[in-house]
């Protein structure tokens, strides 16, 4: 990841959105080709770099989405465990 995510950041600092659309396409394709599920941005930057329609982009997660789906769970989980 050294190698596309962290020169995709660098290029999105320098405003070069085509490079850093291309090395975060190449970031997302290694991790789901590495048997990866789904990946949780980290930042909205990186979300924006792809086309909303995009299928890689469906594989990604929305990092409030995963807290608020943790917290959901969580409470629901202590939920069962004070009912028994």
């Amino acid at each position: 990841m050294e190698h596309t995510v962290m020169p995709a950041i660098e290029a999105l600092d320098r405003k070069d959105m085509e490079g850093a659309c291309n090395l975060f396409r190449i970031a997302l394709q290694v991790l789901l080709v590495r048997a990866v599920n789904s990946v949780i941005l980290a930042s909205d930057d990186m979300r924006d770099l792809l086309p909303k329609d995009d299928p890689l982009l469906k594989k990604c997660i929305d990092p409030m989405d995963a807290l608020a789906w943790s917290t959901i769970k969580w409470a629901r989980s202590s939920e069962d465990n004070t009912l028994q």
